[in-house]
């Protein structure tokens, strides 16, 4: 009798130990999804479009795979340390005017001086859903109190 109690406590740790990992996957599965969706934008009142800033904006990576879109990258503000940075990328469709903001990694980009090494941004999101057309794509660059929405000047074909 105290076998099969044992044996019946081994099958229950077994079956929890299998369905916390499937609901483990499943956050994580939900949460890479959540990763690669657009969000629609419009601008803040505090936000203010650049014409020249002192602000550095380049994309060094540009890929398509699919219906996947990578983009990396670089922003900074020259002659300023960067300290609380929250910049990601925006799409703006050139037809509609729609803006769409990504969400961004921070990263070192080794192609920067050292200084501003942390200016690095990298994003990656699905263009199911979006309009068929040309989109502009933006830097908007928060930093030390700063918001400004700047264009690259490069554009990505959905």
């Amino acid at each position: 009798m105290e076998g099969e109690v044992e044996e019946i406590d081994k099958k229950s740790y077994v079956k929890a130990l299998i369905i916390s990992g499937i609901v483990v996957l499943l956050v994580l599965v939900a949460y890479y999804i959540s990763m690669l969706t657009l969000t629609k934008y419009e601008l803040e009142d505090d936000t203010h479009v650049a014409i020249n800033d002192n602000l550095v904006v380049h994309i060094d990576v540009l890929e398509r795979e699919g219906s996947k879109q990578l983009i990396a990258g670089y922003a900074y503000v020259k002659d300023q340390e960067i300290k609380t940075v929250d910049s990601t990328y925006v799409l703006k469709n050139e037809e509609t005017g729609k803006m769409y903001k990504t969400r961004c990694k921070r990263e070192v980009n080794p192609n920067v001086s050292k200084e501003y090494s942390r200016a690095g941004m990298r994003t990656r999101f699905f263009t199911n859903g979006l309009k068929k057309g040309r989109y502009d794509i933006y830097v908007l660059y928060k930093n030390n109190d700063l918001n400004i929405l700047a264009n690259t000047g490069i554009y990505i074909d959905i």
